[in-house]
């Protein structure tokens, strides 16, 4: 009976000693993607962020990670002007916009309003 009781301990111990996937934690939930259209505002290669004025400026976070294409040709941050349709995808974390995808739906360049 001793044996019994030990191997049920050892058997519910097991998930507690290796630890929950990262997605079954409490408070470590993946957060969910969402997408913007809008029209870029500024692009600051250095400081790697894009302003996309949507219904407001919105400020987004690019990484190395962050896939920029326009149809299947990739591009590069530097590659996005000021006054292309955009649409990107990123994930929010606290106050940060980081973006995953940037797709350019057009290069050309608009007017955009100075302020």
């Amino acid at each position: 009976m001793k044996k019994n009781a030990v191997l049920v301990c050892a058997v519910l111990m097991v998930p507690l000693l290796c630890g929950l996937p990262a997605s079954a934690q409490p408070g470590r939930e993946r957060p969910a993607a969402q997408t913007k259209v809008g029209v870029v505002r500024l692009v600051d290669v250095v400081g790697k962020r894009i302003v996309v004025m949507v219904a407001r400026e919105l400020t987004f976070t690019v990484t190395a990670t962050t896939r920029i294409h326009q149809r299947d040709a990739v591009r590069g941050l530097a590659d996005v002007a000021a006054g292309a349709s955009v649409r990107v995808r990123y994930a929010r974390t606290g106050d940060t916009r980081m973006a995953t995808n940037i797709a350019i739906f057009s290069a050309e360049r608009r007017k955009v309003d100075a302020r």
